[in-house]
């Protein structure tokens, strides 16, 4: 903002009377005017911070640490063993036999299938239409080509060629000629001489009465009334936003005691009198829940391992392997009884 002085009459630092007259009504104005939207924008912004703060903190202990644990703990293991058995079920089931049938049955037919109809195609269509077309059309495409080509020549190319050299070119030059002094006589030079001699004077007259009449009045009504009252109302304007800052600050200092004496303090004694002594049983009952649910998926993993080893063995037929740290057929991790 700029700096200004107090002084109350013209010319004790520059400002016209008109500028010193709309000062101070209004600084007081802006000032009535904007204190209460400061106020108001203030403890908005302060309200959506705190409400932010605690919804954010809710949605976090209400639903993603129990989402998270639910994703971790159950959902994907159950869809991994589900997705394993699956698996196994359509390799062994659709996959292998429909590669055997396609290796060993289809492939085969389709190659000799293709080769006996290749060769009939080939001695029944290919070979008499390269004979047709060698022995019999070429030739004859040829010697009628050069016969069409020379009467073409001689009835028409030439007679066309000697009308146009010497009579279309000679009539096409003299009627150009014409038509630019036509357009020369007739357009260009009466359409300079107007411009000359008639609109550029006009538009010069018309310019100057317009920068003397409208454009000179108008810039120093914007320069002497409405600029200096712009100016003085923007300062008010700032002026009065600071002060209405001061205020809203003092006013929000306030309302954060009363709600820290109010709320704050007796809620932080609840959760640490109240609920932290349920929560801490409820989170080790959880984690024994999780534990248990690990042991029941590992369990069931084991089982889809065997599953699938069985299913291996009765469609392929070939014997089951021995695994690591087990006897033949028996799923890997089992320890024998």
């Amino acid at each position: 903002m700029r700096e200004r002085g107090d002084a109350g009459g013209y010319g004790g630092n520059g400002d016209g009377c008109l500028t010193v007259a709309v000062r101070m009504p209004a600084r007081i104005v802006a000032l009535v005017v904007v204190l209460p939207l400061r106020i108001a924008w203030d403890a908005l912004m302060a309200g959506g911070r705190a409400l932010g703060r605690a919804g954010g903190w809710l949605a976090t202990v209400l639903v993603v640490v129990p989402a998270v644990a639910l994703w971790r703990y159950v959902l994907a293991p159950v869809g991994r063993a589900v997705v394993w058995l699956v698996h196994g079920l359509v390799r062994y089931v659709v996959v292998v036999p429909a590669v055997a049938l396609w290796r060993y049955v289809l492939a085969p037919v389709g190659r000799a299938v293709g080769v006996a109809v290749g060769w009939a195609v080939s001695v029944l269509v290919v070979l008499p239409a390269v004979a047709l077309w060698r022995y019999v059309l070429v030739p004859l495409g040829r010697a009628s080509g050069a016969g069409a080509l020379w009467v073409l020549r001689a009835l028409l190319v030439a007679p066309l060629a000697a009308l146009y050299r010497h009579v279309l070119v000679p009539v096409a030059a003299g009627a150009a000629w014409l038509a630019r002094w036509a357009v020369r006589a007739l357009v260009v030079l009466p359409a300079v001489a107007l411009w000359r001699y008639v609109l550029v004077p006009v538009a010069l007259g018309v310019a100057w009465l317009v920068r003397w009449v409208v454009v000179a009045p108008l810039l120093l009504l914007w320069r002497r009334v409405l600029l200096p009252v712009a100016r003085e109302v923007w300062d008010a304007v700032l002026v009065a936003w600071r002060v209405a800052g001061y205020v809203s600050r003092a006013v929000g200092r306030a309302l954060k005691w009363l709600v820290t004496v109010v709320l704050v303090v007796p809620a932080a004694w609840v959760w640490r009198a109240l609920v932290l002594p349920v929560w801490r049983p409820v989170r080790r009952a959880a984690a024994e829940a999780r534990r248990a649910v690990r042991d029941a998926l590992a369990a069931v993993r084991e089982t889809v391992r065997g599953v699938r080893a069985d299913l291996r063995t009765a469609l392929t037929g070939a014997p089951r392997p021995v695994e690591r740290g087990g006897r033949r057929g028996e799923p890997e991790g089992r320890n024998p009884q």
